[in-house]
């Protein structure tokens, strides 16, 4: 982790215009989870420096394929990261290794979507129920975070664009408490409820900044918008 943030967060911070807001939600020590949209290849990146621009040390729920690339693995274990196997009979070993975690005092973050967003208008997928899961499982308030901008510079749409300028951001919200819920923490429809509500509160986030800089089907590059329908 100290070898990769010596490298990107001095590129981030000078390469492009990075707007954070409300940082001041993420507690500077103990247990925190963070639930992010994701509209682009970038927001790993963007949300991790507006992590650790707070003190702290993000931890990502990723995709077990990108631990199958040869140098992107050891990065991801290096900087301990968590692997999710979706679909498979070790799904469960990320969301009790993100449970250890936590109990630990370390920072999590997921995407509840669990992948990219492909749709031309970039709009919203349905979340996974691991946000939820974990939430309930674990009694921690969810922080919703809304990211934007990095389509323009990393995503199936647009391509691989690292020109410099380019205005990213990230936007933290209020906690989200989910009492009443200490029953229902293995029913289904609960886990739908949770993930809605901070699908919700992400999009209310979101609204802002796709307002500052909107999003318009028309300019994704056509080979790119062939490859995600």
């Amino acid at each position: 982790y100290a070898v990769a943030k010596s490298i990107v967060l001095p590129w981030l911070s000078m390469w492009f215009k990075t707007h954070i807001e409300g940082s001041e939600s993420i507690p500077v020590k103990g247990p925190v989870l963070i639930a992010v949209n994701h509209v682009s290849l970038f927001d790993p990146f963007a949300v991790a420096y507006a992590i650790d621009r707070r003190g702290r040390h993000p931890r990502f729920l990723v995709k077990s394929t990108l631990f199958r690339i040869p140098g992107v693995s050891w990065i991801l274990r290096s900087a301990g990261q968590v692997r999710v196997d979706r679909g498979t009979p070790e799904a469960p070993w990320s969301l009790q290794h993100a449970e250890r975690a936590l109990a630990e005092g370390e920072l999590i973050v997921i995407f509840p979507e669990g992948t990219i967003s492909r749709e031309a208008d970039l709009e919203p997928l349905e979340p996974k129920t691991g946000l939820a899961r974990l939430a309930l499982s674990t009694g921690i308030p969810v922080i919703p975070c809304a990211t934007w901008g990095g389509q323009w510079v990393w995503s199936y749409h647009m391509g691989f664009r690292p020109g410099p300028g380019k205005d990213v951001w990230v936007r933290f919200g209020s906690p989200l408490k989910f009492e009443g819920y200490e029953k229902r923490k293995d029913d289904p429809q609960a886990w739908a409820e949770v993930g809605r509500e901070v699908m919700d509160e992400i999009e209310i986030l979101k609204a802002g900044m796709r307002s500052a800089k909107p999003w318009v089907a028309k300019q994704v590059r056509a080979k790119h918008l062939k490859r995600v329908q």
